[in-house]
C-alpha cells in the first residue's frame, strides 16, 4: 500500500510541475506582444517627438498623381496577368475544367 501511495504522490508532483511550467510558458508567450513596444520606447529615449500630422497637412504633403499614369499601370498589370494566364494554358484559351478569367480586381495591399 505504501508503494501505491508513493507512486500516486510522484504522479501528482510530475503532473503539477508540468502544469505550472505550461502556465509559465503561456504567460511568457503572452508578453511577446509588448517587446516591440518596449524596444521602440528604449530606441526613442532622448529623441525629439515628431509633430503630429493632421489630415489637412497630410493631404497637402501628398503629391498629386495623374489619372492617366494610374490607368496605364493598371492596363500593364492586366496585360501581364493575362499573358501569364494564356502562357499557362498554352494554345488553349480555356482550360480543361472550363476555367475562364472574367475580371481581375486589385486588392489593397492585402495578401492571403
Amino acid at each position: 500500500m505504501a508503494n501505491i501511495a508513493t507512486a500516486f504522490a510522484n504522479t501528482l508532483m510530475g503532473m503539477g510541475t508540468v502544469f505550472v511550467m505550461l502556465i509559465f510558458i503561456s504567460l511568457l508567450i503572452s508578453l511577446f506582444g509588448y517587446i516591440p513596444k518596449l524596444e521602440e520606447k528604449i530606441k526613442n529615449i532622448g529623441k525629439k517627438p515628431e509633430p503630429v500630422k493632421t489630415e489637412e497637412s497630410a493631404a497637402v504633403v501628398e503629391e498629386p498623381q495623374t489619372q492617366a499614369v494610374n490607368l496605364q499601370k493598371d492596363e500593364q498589370l492586366v496585360a501581364v496577368i493575362t499573358a501569364a494566364i494564356m502562357a499557362s494554358y498554352g494554345s488553349n484559351a480555356v482550360s480543361a475544367d472550363k476555367l475562364v478569367v472574367r475580371s481581375i480586381h486589385r486588392v489593397d495591399g492585402r495578401r492571403a
